[in-house]
């Protein structure tokens, strides 16, 4: 399923207003954010946004998505929301092609959307692992794949896959999500390997424990689990944090802002954890 969010549908005008912020650093480019409709995605499109950046959002929530586009309108970004089931066969190459029709090119892609799993392992089935991969390493993978094509014919590009510090923990209940993220470490290094010859950079960002709806489930349900309150739970989960604190969607958002500028050119195949120390290699 893939829709443009039109006016005449309820939705939110394709048609945004420009920027009126002085910082441009990325004016005249296009930006592809997936889960862009709430947490780190709309971080991202915001800070994107903010500096001159074309936004095309994209996310399965409509209601939200066109909500989120009308608020980042109103902070001066020109944005468009394109409402798809990333996960969906020929998805990726549909929804590339829909922001290359809306703004005419595309330059750096936020593989950020994701779901998770909360399942030890002895309880993990085999249709939770299919969903979790589905949107975690196949959309991600061929979205990558799609915008790749695009990005060498114009000479260029950037990419950056969202990862986690799960990959390098020993976590007893995320078999499938920590999995399915070390599988987009190992693609960001292959694909950096591949398209650097066509001056594509592709690498991860790996944010720790921050205050996102998906977060909230997870912890939540953890809680639930632990017979604990939440507050109690979020608790637990920040004193092993050297930094001994969470981070925000903002704060990891200007990683990723900053993996696509000219000053990070010539970093690639790298993973940049903003965890507050969490996992130590």
């Amino acid at each position: 399923m893939l829709a443009f969010a039109f006016p005449e549908a309820g939705g939110v005008a394709l048609n945004c207003i420009h920027m009126t912020s002085n910082s441009h650093s990325f004016k005249g480019q296009t930006v592809l954010v997936t889960g862009a409709a709430q947490g780190l995605g709309k971080a991202a499109s915001l800070a994107f946004g903010r500096r001159g950046a074309k936004v095309a959002m994209v996310d399965l929530n409509e209601p939200l998505l066109n909500d989120t586009v009308a608020e980042l309108r109103d902070q001066g970004v020109e944005c468009a929301g394109i409402v798809a089931n990333i996960a969906e066969s020929g998805a990726s190459q549909t929804i590339v092609e829909s922001a290359l029709k809306l703004f005419g090119g595309l330059n750096i892609l936020v593989n950020n959307a994701a779901v998770s799993s909360v399942e030890a392992l002895l309880d993990v089935t085999e249709g939770e692992w299919d969903k979790v991969f589905a949107v975690n390493v196949k959309a991600l993978f061929f979205l990558l794949q799609a915008s790749a094509r695009v990005m060498k014919s114009a000479g260029g590009g950037r990419i950056i896959n969202v990862s986690s510090p799960g990959t390098r923990m020993t976590l007893t209940n995320y078999t499938s999500y920590a999995t399915s993220k070390a599988a987009v470490d190992y693609i960001t290094r292959t694909a950096a390997a591949n398209l650097g010859q066509f001056g594509i950079t592709v690498n991860a960002i790996a944010p720790g424990r921050m205050d996102t709806p998906m977060q909230r489930i997870t912890e939540e349900s953890n809680a639930a689990a632990m017979g604990i309150d939440i507050n109690t739970y979020i608790q637990s989960r920040t004193v092993d944090i050297p930094m001994r604190r969470r981070t925000t969607p903002e704060e990891v958002a200007e990683g990723i802002v900053w993996l696509a500028t000219q000053e990070a050119s010539y970093v690639t195949a790298n993973r940049l954890n903003i965890s507050g120390g969490l996992e130590l290699d």
